[in-house]
């Protein structure tokens, strides 16, 4: 049988709101409500809550886990708000497609960003180290491969604004990891989707920073740029995201075909696990809990390091970092 819903209790600042149903949630002020993900997880509270019958010790165990995460996904996302006060918006009318929340949604298609090449020589030399690293000549090649990469996606950017500092930027990393590779394009992946920090993805309900999924690579632009800003922690959500688009370009789309890039990585996957092995016993670890989950959060961790701790990675494993410089065709210690 039917019971009635559990109120749910949101709190905002200094002040807390009980609600007892959906409807009620939708008078609540905007600050209070957030954006769509948070109104799905409610809907999705309410709804299980009336149907849920015998098993209501089951139901409110899970509900409890669902506010919890919701409650301190709002108190994150209070703490953490930045402006990006010396990034520009784009100079162009956007598509607004979503009329029903405060966040906006802007879409973008590549090939109608005309970038001039000293708007993105400016942008580059100013947030991506790897780029002032470069050669003049290499610099030029760069600006190039970046501009078709841009043309080759389209960009949703869920913000309440959108600057050109995020598909620019967001594009660099890709040109970065693949600046010594002639495939660099990445054609499986059609969409990037930007958000302004940490969202909610579904199945299972998680807080992500960046993902790779289906034909779609989605980041948080607030931790990017700080990834970006901090280029020497070992952290770089960008590059760790490209580094999954790669596996999933040319491993595990076609599994059976052979190519170059799997061909260099199989040498690096012959390596990894005694790393990994190794990074198990250490108390003072290079690589972090995330990397030691599976082959693929090794293979991205491995990159973050590669960039951006090179000396580190290839004093305590040359034969990995030596790997890596195959794969990737480039070596940073070497620019």
């Amino acid at each position: 049988m039917p019971q009635d819903p559990t109120p749910i209790v949101l709190t905002f600042k200094d002040s807390s709101y009980t609600i007892y149903s959906l409807e009620e949630y939708d008078l609540l002020p905007d600050s209070v409500k957030g954006g769509p993900e948070e109104r799905r997880l409610i809907e999705s509270s309410f709804k299980s809550s009336t149907e849920t019958g015998e098993n209501g010790f089951s139901f409110a165990f899970f509900w409890f886990i669902g506010v919890m995460i919701l409650i301190i996904y709002r108190v994150v996302k209070d703490l953490k708000k930045e402006q990006y006060r010396d990034s520009t918006p784009l100079a162009y009318d956007a598509d607004y497609t979503d009329n029903s929340s405060s966040t906006s949604c802007y879409v973008y298609k590549g090939k109608e960003l005309h970038f001039s090449t000293d708007e993105l020589h400016k942008v580059c030399d100013k947030y991506n180290p790897y780029y002032n690293k470069l050669s003049a000549n290499n610099q030029q090649l760069f600006i190039e491969r970046l501009k078709k990469f841009i043309r080759s996606k389209d960009f949703y950017i869920y913000a309440p604004v959108a600057y050109k500092e995020m598909p620019i930027l967001i594009s660099a990393s890709a040109v970065q990891i693949t600046f010594g590779l002639d495939d660099y394009l990445l054609p499986h992946f059609s969409t990037v989707v930007i958000h302004p920090e940490e969202y909610f993805a579904y199945e299972p309900l998680r807080v992500l920073v960046g993902n790779v999924q289906d034909n779609i690579i989605t980041l948080s632009w607030k931790h990017f740029l700080q990834d970006y800003q901090n280029p020497s922690d070992g952290k770089n959500v960008g590059l760790h995201e490209m580094a999954h688009a790669l596996q999933v370009q040319y491993l595990f789309r076609k599994p059976n075909r052979m190519n170059d890039f799997k061909e260099d990585y199989e040498h690096y996957d012959r390596l990894d696990d005694e790393v990994q092995q190794s990074e198990r016993l250490k108390s003072n670890r290079l690589f972090d809990d995330n990397a030691l989950k599976n082959k693929n959060e090794f293979w991205a961790t491995s990159v973050e390091l590669f960039f951006e701790r090179p000396v580190l990675l290839k004093l305590q494993y040359p034969k990995l970092y030596d790997a890596i410089c195959v794969v990737l065709n480039q070596d940073p210690l070497a620019a």
